[in-house]
């Protein structure tokens, strides 16, 4: 993977970016350092950071273009967020399911960059299903649709994201919005471009309520759609490669930057016959 460059979008230039990127780098690592004491809680919200702490780092060594210290710490990333699913998914209710969708995203990708494909794929599964409120995916609908629709559109989207990469866009049942002057949702026999209209109506939900709304969200969609378009046999691979440039130069702060760089890595990694280098 070749190392992303400062963008030309990133406010402040080249030295800004080295300099807020240096410290993010030096508050994940006193994070790290202080949560791996003895005597620290061993909770899911504890492991989540721990997990958002290796992940960074592996980003900045991979951007410096130490790959085999990315890889390490992104194998890290990876093995304490398969040890916490898999310690409560034993216990879990369909009703705490979508509180685990951010940190199987999250583990994931790590697996993915750090080239473990298969273990990416479980991951995505436990996305896919935890973004939905379902625990095995053999229940009928989650508990409670309504909850996983949050007004920010996180959950609809992780979810997208997760059945792209697993290759599955038709046959799904989700949550969309039959009428377009209702925020009502309903579960019904779907495909990806319905649950992909889900997510983005989630977003204008949360713009009109006054929910925060991150930019590098509501960017991504045109991506997937034109990568949904390639692999349905209906698009060109210069629409798609022109979306992930586009994508890749929103970049404009750190937050961006942590959210938008392990997308277009993944991608490019996970579709190179679409996205050549």
């Amino acid at each position: 993977m070749a190392p992303l460059k400062v963008p030309e979008s990133y406010k402040g230039g080249r030295k800004k970016w080295v300099a807020d990127l240096a410290q993010v780098i030096q508050v994940q690592k006193q994070y790290l350092a202080d949560m791996t004491e003895p005597g620290k809680p061993d909770t899911p919200m504890h492991t989540e950071g721990l997990v958002e702490s290796w992940f960074s780092l592996g980003l900045y060594h991979h951007w410096q273009g130490e790959e085999e210290v990315a890889r390490t710490e992104w194998v890290q990333a990876a093995s304490l967020s398969q040890a916490c699913i898999e310690r409560v998914l034993p216990g879990l209710t369909s009703r705490r399911a979508s509180n685990y969708d951010r940190l199987s995203r999250k583990a994931a990708l790590a697996a993915a960059l750090s080239g473990q494909e298969s273990l990416a794929r479980t991951f995505f599964s436990y996305t896919e299903r935890f973004s939905t409120g379902l625990v095995t995916g053999h229940e009928a609908q989650p508990a409670d649709p309504g909850a996983v629709l949050d007004s920010m559109g996180r959950h609809p989207l992780n979810r997208v994201y997760s059945l792209i990469r697993l290759g599955r866009l038709s046959g799904l049942h989700g949550l969309i919005f039959p009428d377009a002057s209702s925020d009502e949702a309903v579960w019904v026999r779907t495909d990806i471009h319905g649950l992909i209209a889900t997510a983005e109506r989630c977003l204008a939900i949360g713009r009109r309520e006054g929910h925060q709304v991150f930019a590098s969200e509501t960017r991504l969609i045109p991506l997937l759609r034109a990568l949904v378009a390639i692999l349905e046999g209906r698009g060109a691979a210069q629409e798609a490669c022109k979306a992930l440039v586009t994508y890749e130069r929103s970049i404009r702060d750190m937050a961006d930057f942590y959210y938008i760089y392990p997308v277009v890595l993944d991608l490019k990694a996970a579709f190179p016959a679409v996205f050549t280098a």
